[in-house]
């Protein structure tokens, strides 16, 4: 990320970014559904939420899928 944000030019080594969200789409361009997976602090844990349900993530490979179209990062501290 370094060459691509002026603002981190100057920083030291290294810059770290954690993920702690990604959202996902099933379907066409036409239509589709679209749920989320989330890491709550608070718990320590992901969360993967569907319309109006949300359960744990028993398996972290599933975090990130192949209908994984955003993804969200918080720069570490």
């Amino acid at each position: 990320m370094r060459k691509h944000v002026i603002t981190l030019k100057d920083e030291p080594e290294p810059v770290l970014y954690d993920l702690y969200g990604v959202s996902n789409h099933f379907g066409s361009l036409n239509g589709g559904h679209y749920t989320a997976t989330c890491f709550n602090e608070a718990t320590n844990k992901w969360y993967y939420f569907n319309d109006s349900s949300v359960a744990p993530v028993e398996d972290n490979r599933m975090i990130v899928s192949a209908a994984a179209y955003l993804l969200f990062y918080k720069r570490r501290e």
